[in-house]
């Protein structure tokens, strides 16, 4: 089985970049791809596990474009790793654009008479990115809200009194950036898009064009009908298919490793796409 979807403790994921090949290894997994959000941090900790334990590596990362009315990830695949790459530059000023946002939050709350502080959520986050879920909790905790819906609901969400907008990049600079760096470019989760399959089909040969390569006909979001009008999407539109679990840590037992689109096994032919890098 291979899985070309993983998150890792640097950025949202629970285990650290080893301890999660380690995993996958215990779960036959024969290649695989961390792909941690905005971050290449856990590749070269990755990459030598997997060395060690003889499982194909790919290099990989997520991130999020500009896109209405959903949302927009990209995956980045078989990038050359380097701390001086037009990847690792556009990179840290989407990580320095979160951390503007989280102080704006936090000053927010503050100027609102709570006493968060950057500590509180760097608590609650353990070591992993802070981001809104983390401050989700902070008021569940605060008796501000019962739970995460409410806490966006009430306090987080679009026009509410501690919502501050993302700024994310435009999908040209990530296209531009990813391929930079040597790699493929894909479309993660594609239900999270929230279009229609009209939509869709329109989009995909612009988006095409523009650069993009492939798409997660096979993310473990998907049902078995979905995933198949993905993957006959991708054929018309010249796009190759991916998959991946979008494993993040043990709390989700339906993100399973190796297993993609209605719980089927991922298998080594999604490989192809990569084996000229």
């Amino acid at each position: 089985m291979v899985d070309l979807h993983m998150h890792s403790d640097a950025s949202d994921g629970e285990f650290p970049p080893a301890d999660l090949v380690d995993l996958a290894a215990s779960k036959s997994i024969t290649a695989l791809s961390l792909t941690d959000h905005d971050t290449l941090a856990g590749q070269h900790e990755a990459k030598r596990r997997c060395k060690e334990l003889g499982i194909r590596f790919i290099a990989g990362v997520e991130t999020e474009v500009e896109f209405a009315p959903g949302e927009f990830h990209l995956l980045g695949y078989g990038m050359k790793l380097s701390e001086e790459s037009p990847l690792e530059t556009f990179l840290e000023e989407i990580r320095r654009r979160r951390i503007a946002r989280n102080e704006e939050m936090i000053s927010l709350m503050r100027a609102h008479g709570l006493s968060i502080t950057l500590r509180d959520l760097n608590d609650l986050a353990g070591g992993e990115v802070i981001g809104r879920m983390h401050f989700a909790q902070w008021l569940i905790d605060a008796q501000m809200a019962s739970d995460i819906p409410r806490a966006f609901d009430k306090w987080l969400g679009p026009g509410k009194a501690f919502h501050v907008p993302k700024q994310r990049p435009k999908l040209e600079e990530a296209l531009n950036a990813i391929k930079k760096a040597g790699g493929k470019t894909v479309v993660a989760h594609p239900l999270s898009l929230w279009i229609s399959w009209g939509r869709m089909a329109k989009y995909l040969p612009e988006w095409k064009e523009m650069g993009l390569d492939g798409l997660e006909a096979l993310h473990s979001g998907a049902t078995k009908r979905e995933a198949e009008r993905f993957t006959q999407l991708a054929a018309e539109t010249g796009f190759f298919v991916t998959g991946g679990s979008d494993f993040h840590g043990m709390g989700r037992p339906d993100r399973r490793l190796g297993y993609g689109a209605a719980g089927i096994k991922l298998d080594e032919s999604l490989l192809r796409p990569f084996d000229d890098d």
